[in-house]
Protein backbone atom coordinates (compact mmCIF):
# COMPACT_ATOMS: atom_id res chain seq x y z
CA UNK A 1 0.00 0.00 0.00
CA UNK A 2 1.20 3.94 -0.87
CA UNK A 3 1.26 5.21 2.60
CA UNK A 4 2.13 8.37 1.18
CA UNK A 5 -1.11 8.82 -0.65
CA UNK A 6 -2.74 7.65 2.52
CA UNK A 7 -0.85 10.20 4.53
CA UNK A 8 -1.90 13.00 1.86
CA UNK A 9 -5.45 12.18 1.81
CA UNK A 10 -5.54 11.99 5.62
CA UNK A 11 -4.08 15.45 5.65
CA UNK A 12 -7.03 16.15 3.14
CA UNK A 13 -9.53 15.12 4.91
CA UNK A 14 -7.74 17.57 7.56
CA UNK A 15 -7.77 20.48 5.20
CA UNK A 16 -11.82 19.74 4.99
CA UNK A 17 -12.47 19.90 7.83
CA UNK A 18 -10.58 23.33 8.46
CA UNK A 19 -11.98 24.27 4.78
CA UNK A 20 -16.07 23.54 6.64
CA UNK A 21 -15.62 25.94 9.34
CA UNK A 22 -13.73 28.31 7.87
CA UNK A 23 -16.93 28.48 4.61
CA UNK A 24 -19.01 28.21 7.46
CA UNK A 25 -17.96 31.28 9.91
CA UNK A 26 -17.61 33.21 6.17
CA UNK A 27 -21.41 32.34 5.12
CA UNK A 28 -22.51 33.95 8.37
CA UNK A 29 -20.81 37.14 7.62
CA UNK A 30 -21.43 37.20 3.84
CA UNK A 31 -24.18 34.66 2.61
CA UNK A 32 -24.08 31.23 1.45
CA UNK A 33 -23.85 31.79 -2.11
CA UNK A 34 -21.37 34.61 -1.68
CA UNK A 35 -19.26 32.39 1.21
CA UNK A 36 -18.72 29.79 -1.72
CA UNK A 37 -17.95 32.29 -4.93
CA UNK A 38 -15.36 33.62 -2.45
CA UNK A 39 -14.13 30.27 -1.26
CA UNK A 40 -14.00 29.43 -5.21
CA UNK A 41 -12.07 32.40 -6.45
CA UNK A 42 -9.40 32.24 -3.62
CA UNK A 43 -9.23 28.56 -4.86
CA UNK A 44 -8.92 29.28 -8.52
CA UNK A 45 -6.34 31.82 -7.66
CA UNK A 46 -4.38 29.62 -5.86
CA UNK A 47 -4.39 27.01 -8.46
CA UNK A 48 -3.76 29.52 -11.27
CA UNK A 49 -0.22 30.43 -8.94
CA UNK A 50 0.65 26.43 -8.85
CA UNK A 51 -0.61 26.41 -12.36
CA UNK A 52 2.40 29.34 -13.77
CA UNK A 53 5.11 27.52 -12.00
CA UNK A 54 4.37 23.75 -11.91
CA UNK A 55 2.12 22.63 -14.71
CA UNK A 56 2.86 19.34 -16.03
CA UNK A 57 -0.43 18.41 -18.31
CA UNK A 58 -2.11 19.84 -21.27
CA UNK A 59 -5.05 21.65 -19.89
CA UNK A 60 -5.90 22.58 -23.69
CA UNK A 61 -6.96 18.50 -23.63
CA UNK A 62 -9.72 19.81 -21.43
CA UNK A 63 -11.69 20.83 -24.36
CA UNK A 64 -11.62 17.06 -25.99
CA UNK A 65 -12.68 15.18 -22.77
CA UNK A 66 -16.57 14.19 -22.23
CA UNK A 67 -18.45 16.73 -20.98
CA UNK A 68 -19.45 14.73 -18.31
CA UNK A 69 -15.81 14.79 -16.53
CA UNK A 70 -16.18 18.61 -16.40
CA UNK A 71 -18.80 18.76 -13.89
CA UNK A 72 -16.28 18.38 -10.95
CA UNK A 73 -16.16 22.59 -10.47
CA UNK A 74 -20.36 22.50 -10.29
CA UNK A 75 -20.36 19.26 -7.68
CA UNK A 76 -17.42 21.41 -5.59
CA UNK A 77 -19.54 24.49 -5.54
CA UNK A 78 -23.03 22.57 -4.90
CA UNK A 79 -20.55 20.87 -1.65
CA UNK A 80 -19.23 24.50 -0.81
CA UNK A 81 -22.80 26.02 -0.53
CA UNK A 82 -24.40 23.11 1.37
CA UNK A 83 -21.69 22.98 4.24
CA UNK A 84 -21.69 26.35 4.41
CA UNK A 85 -25.67 26.17 5.25
CA UNK A 86 -24.81 23.36 7.65
CA UNK A 87 -21.94 23.73 9.45
CA UNK A 88 -23.37 26.88 11.69
CA UNK A 89 -26.65 24.62 11.88
CA UNK A 90 -25.46 21.47 13.06
CA UNK A 91 -21.97 21.60 13.77
CA UNK A 92 -18.59 20.98 12.10
CA UNK A 93 -18.29 16.97 13.35
CA UNK A 94 -22.29 16.00 12.22
CA UNK A 95 -21.49 17.56 8.99
CA UNK A 96 -18.60 16.32 8.33
CA UNK A 97 -19.79 12.88 9.27
CA UNK A 98 -22.81 13.11 7.12
CA UNK A 99 -20.74 14.34 4.35
CA UNK A 100 -18.39 11.18 4.97
CA UNK A 101 -21.23 8.51 4.96
CA UNK A 102 -22.65 10.03 1.84
CA UNK A 103 -19.58 9.79 0.33
CA UNK A 104 -18.99 6.29 1.22
CA UNK A 105 -22.28 5.12 0.02
CA UNK A 106 -22.09 6.91 -3.45
CA UNK A 107 -18.34 5.35 -3.48
CA UNK A 108 -19.76 1.95 -2.94
CA UNK A 109 -21.85 2.23 -5.36
CA UNK A 110 -19.67 3.46 -7.89
CA UNK A 111 -17.41 0.43 -7.01
CA UNK A 112 -19.87 -2.04 -7.45
CA UNK A 113 -21.17 -0.78 -10.56
CA UNK A 114 -17.51 0.19 -12.51
CA UNK A 115 -18.64 3.69 -12.97
CA UNK A 116 -16.91 6.38 -14.11
CA UNK A 117 -14.62 4.08 -15.59
CA UNK A 118 -13.52 2.39 -12.66
CA UNK A 119 -12.87 -0.98 -11.69
CA UNK A 120 -15.37 -3.17 -10.24
CA UNK A 121 -15.37 -4.17 -6.44
CA UNK A 122 -18.35 -5.87 -5.38
CA UNK A 123 -19.81 -4.55 -2.23
CA UNK A 124 -20.37 -6.93 0.38
CA UNK A 125 -21.85 -7.48 3.81
CA UNK A 126 -18.63 -6.37 5.83
CA UNK A 127 -19.19 -2.73 3.91
CA UNK A 128 -22.91 -2.89 4.28
CA UNK A 129 -22.40 -3.35 8.15
CA UNK A 130 -19.86 -0.48 7.92
CA UNK A 131 -21.95 1.60 6.27
CA UNK A 132 -25.03 0.78 8.87
CA UNK A 133 -22.36 1.67 11.97
CA UNK A 134 -21.54 4.99 10.13
CA UNK A 135 -25.42 5.84 9.93
CA UNK A 136 -25.56 5.53 13.83
CA UNK A 137 -22.67 7.08 13.97
CA UNK A 138 -24.47 10.26 12.80
CA UNK A 139 -27.56 9.38 15.13
CA UNK A 140 -24.57 9.84 17.80
CA UNK A 141 -23.18 13.13 16.50
CA UNK A 142 -26.57 14.70 16.03
CA UNK A 143 -28.64 13.64 19.08
CA UNK A 144 -28.96 16.20 22.32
Amino acid sequence: MNWIVLVMVLLAGAATSIQAGVNGALGKKVGIIEAALVSFLVGTLFLFVIFLFARKGNIQNALEVPKWQLIGGALGAIYIMIMVNAVPRVGMATALITLIVGQMTTSLLIDHFGLIGDKVIPIDLKKIGGLILMGMAIYLFYKK
